[in-house]
């Protein structure tokens, strides 16, 4: 069971929140998070859905987003900083490309965040982006899927008239 709400954060980005009861995560208290996971899409694939007022809050949903299908970020401290810069030719692209480098320091060098902070330029798009989280380890933290990669499978930004929207299915 879910509820729908509308939630400002401290920086006026407006996001479409929803409270998961505690059964669906196994955890003790209803989490409101900035995204939607979306049942029944595919069977070997995760989809959610993320909204935002802001291309930033959006960006930033989908990472909090992809994240949260990889490991309960409750578990997930801010001990170390990285950083992700990029460019590409359309906002899907940019996109598609900042959560696969999520999903390549997740593989890579076994990094992942609790904390994102994104800021998009739609004009030439491209991204600079600060993450704050830890090396993955087993014991602390309670990993949940290992994502493989984004798909294209419904995938694509569009402008709403609240702002901005996307549809992620990740394989898994």
């Amino acid at each position: 069971m879910s509820v729908d709400m509308n939630r400002a954060s401290k920086d006026g980005v407006r996001f479409r929140l929803r409270a998961i009861k505690s059964f669906e995560w196994g955890g003790a208290q209803p989490m409101v998070v900035p995204y939607e996971f979306l049942p029944d899409v595919a069977l070997a694939d995760i989809a959610f859905e993320a909204n935002s007022r802001t291309l930033n809050g959006l960006f930033q949903s989908c990472a909090i987003a992809l994240t949260e299908v990889m490991v309960d970020r409750k578990t997930l401290k801010p001990r170390s900083r990285k950083e992700i810069s990029l460019s590409s030719e359309t906002l899907d692209t940019l996109l598609y490309d900042f959560l696969t480098e999520m999903i390549i320091m997740k593989d890579v060098i076994s990094f992942l965040a609790k904390r994102v902070t994104v800021r998009v330029d739609p004009t030439r798009p491209s991204l600079k982006c600060e993450l704050g989280g830890e090396t993955i380890s087993r014991s602390r933290h309670k990993l949940r899927n290992d994502v493989k990669a984004v798909t294209m499978h419904m995938f694509g930004i569009k402008k709403t008239p609240e702002g901005w929207a996307t549809t992620v299915v990740l394989d898994i």
